[in-house]
């Protein structure tokens, strides 16, 4: 099946359904391009189920619920926005009832997120720090300012997603996953990446950051090859090219998108390279 490239995205309306008809348009960030690309969903049901069976597996492990702190604005803020639909499903499917947004009309509620914090260090209770990756900069700039540093309970993770988008200062791999670790007290293989998009409709997992750039995987419904970004032929394993991901679940638009990243088929999955 041939690939559509990601910016036909950024120019093109491609969707299945009349796009007046979509029940939600997820819409991108516009960081790589001059426009931002509209996803039309004729219905959530399976982006919903694609996400939750995703998240359970790789991101839960056998868990049914934990304290969630999210950093990223809620959907009545964002409702075009795919990732604040995405970790709203987190909180709503996975958190229990005292998880809360951070991110508010007037930025980062801090007060209210090291308040959080020192709870969860004092009852024990696991908590989970959800959020675009820029988002946990300024809390560990903050942190930093005020000489405070957390200790989470054992069994507590982080998950950061979509890189810093010019939006906060930008970190190495290793520098970013070392401070969130001082900072808060959390193993870096308990650093969780998510790699997805608002053309996908299915997303990519590592299983922690102690090395990186780590294995990412998706579930069987989502499939991915590197190819020659000259000539689209694939490369064999172990050679850096360009990904391609085949999403079963994004069925009303294009399920072959050809990205802008770099990336290494290796066993279990593929290497992000940036």
């Amino acid at each position: 099946i041939p690939a559509v490239p990601i910016k036909a995205f950024k120019d093109l309306t491609l969707s299945c359904c009349p796009p007046e008809a979509a029940e939600r348009v997820f819409m991108t960030s516009g960081t790589t391009g001059s426009g931002r690309g509209r996803s039309y969903h004729p219905t959530l049901a399976v982006y919903d189920a694609s996400m939750r069976a995703g998240f359970a597996a790789r991101v839960m492990r056998g868990r049914d619920a934990i304290r969630m702190g999210i950093l990223f604005p809620d959907e009545t803020a964002l409702p075009n926005s795919s990732l604040a639909h995405y970790l709203a499903l987190a909180r709503e499917h996975f958190g229990t009832p005292d998880s809360a947004v951070f991110v508010g009309p007037t930025g980062l509620d801090l007060d209210a997120l090291l308040a959080a914090l020192a709870e969860a260090e004092a009852s024990g209770e696991p908590t989970a720090l959800l959020g675009a990756t820029y988002a946990f900069v300024p809390v560990l700039d903050a942190l930093k300012e005020r000489g405070r540093r957390f200790a989470l309970p054992p069994g507590s993770f982080l998950f950061d997603t979509g890189g810093f988008k010019g939006q906060s200062r930008e970190m190495g791999a290793d520098a970013f996953y070392d401070a969130l670790s001082v900072t808060l007290g959390v193993p870096r293989e308990a650093c969780i990446n998510m790699y997805g998009m608002t053309e996908l409709s299915t997303q990519f997992y590592d299983d922690g950051n102690a090395v990186c750039p780590p294995v990412k995987s998706g579930p069987p419904w989502i499939r991915s090859r590197v190819v020659d970004p000259l000539t689209g032929a694939d490369l064999p394993e172990g050679e850096t090219g360009v990904l391609v991901h085949h999403d079963l679940a994004h069925f009303n638009s294009v399920s072959a998108i050809l990205t802008e990243d770099a990336g290494v088929i290796v066993p279990g999955g593929f290497r992000l390279l940036g």
